[in-house]
């Protein structure tokens, strides 16, 4: 059973109330960070350029006091895709690749750009994953939809639909462990009517054959939940429309100086990467 366990291995959505200074900072100001630090790991076309932006997530979470074992975990659920990704990348050859052949099995050629191709793939998405981790570990759930509506607010002060978007998007970061949970309860009670999850000696494509009917039931728990958050909303005549916004306050020194590093960290990164690092090093 130790190897079927989800909840443990999600990151996303789990608050650590730590009490460092990240946890104080206004959410508008996580996100800024957030964002600032997504577009080198989206953007910088080395591994270097993403690799100095996955340091500085991990240094954020060490400042936190977010551990980062619990950030890395993440990306135990994700291997099997990542893993997938780089077979396609593998098996279907790239139109115009001259780049010289690692090893050449048959028809298939392992090139150096094909595995260039597979770093950033695994790097990025192995950045993000901690990334979004360590903005939901200092972020509550309510901190989120304020955050969102902080930054949409100047575009319709005064309708309900931001507060809508807003509510939606944080109620989507919760249910990324609550999902995760859901999954781990009708695996393991799969496990106990005998179904082999990865137990047995069997390949990859079977234990993947054996997940695929699990999506029917996981769906339909989380659709049962958020019917449920639904109705009770409803039972509680929320609609979101005349709510009152609580008032912004003004961003202190503190803030204003992590929102602006942050930034320039962002562009600094992107500017050497584009101009030094990339003419040095790509394939």
């Amino acid at each position: 059973m130790k190897n079927l366990e989800f909840f443990r291995n999600i990151g996303i959505g789990q608050y650590i109330d730590s009490g460092s200074w990240f946890h104080g900072l206004k959410p508008s100001i996580k996100y800024l960070v957030l964002l600032s630090l997504s577009a080198p790991l989206l953007a910088a076309p080395t591994p270097a350029g993403i690799g100095i932006a996955i340091l500085a997530a991990l240094a954020l979470a060490e400042a936190s006091r977010v551990p980062i074992s619990f950030l890395l975990r993440s990306l135990k659920p994700i291997l099997p895709v990542i893993a997938l990704m780089a077979a396609l990348q593998f098996l279907f050859r790239w139109p115009g690749d001259r780049s010289m052949a690692l090893v050449s099995l048959g028809p298939f050629d392992l090139t150096l750009r094909e595995l260039w191709t597979v770093a950033l793939v695994l790097l990025r998405s192995g950045g993000m994953m901690a990334l979004v981790g360590w903005f939901t570990s200092v972020t509550t759930e309510a901190d989120a939809a304020r955050g969102i509506e902080d930054i949409l607010r100047p575009l319709a002060a005064r309708s309900a639909f931001v507060h809508r978007i807003s509510l939606a998007a944080a109620t989507a970061i919760r249910f990324v462990p609550i999902v995760a949970g859901e999954l781990e309860e009708i695996v393991k009670a799969q496990a106990c009517r005998g179904a082999d999850f990865g137990a047995g000696k069997k390949g990859v494509i079977a234990k993947a054959r054996a997940y695929l009917p699990l999506f029917v039931p996981v769906t339909i728990r989380a659709l049962e939940r958020a019917e449920l958050l639904a109705e009770a909303m409803e039972a509680r005549c929320y609609t979101g429309e005349g709510r009152t916004p609580p008032p912004r306050e003004p961003a202190s020194a503190g803030e204003i100086a992590a929102a602006a590093l942050s930034i320039l960290f962002a562009i600094l990164v992107l500017f050497v990467d584009n101009r030094y690092i990339e003419a040095l090093i790509r394939p």
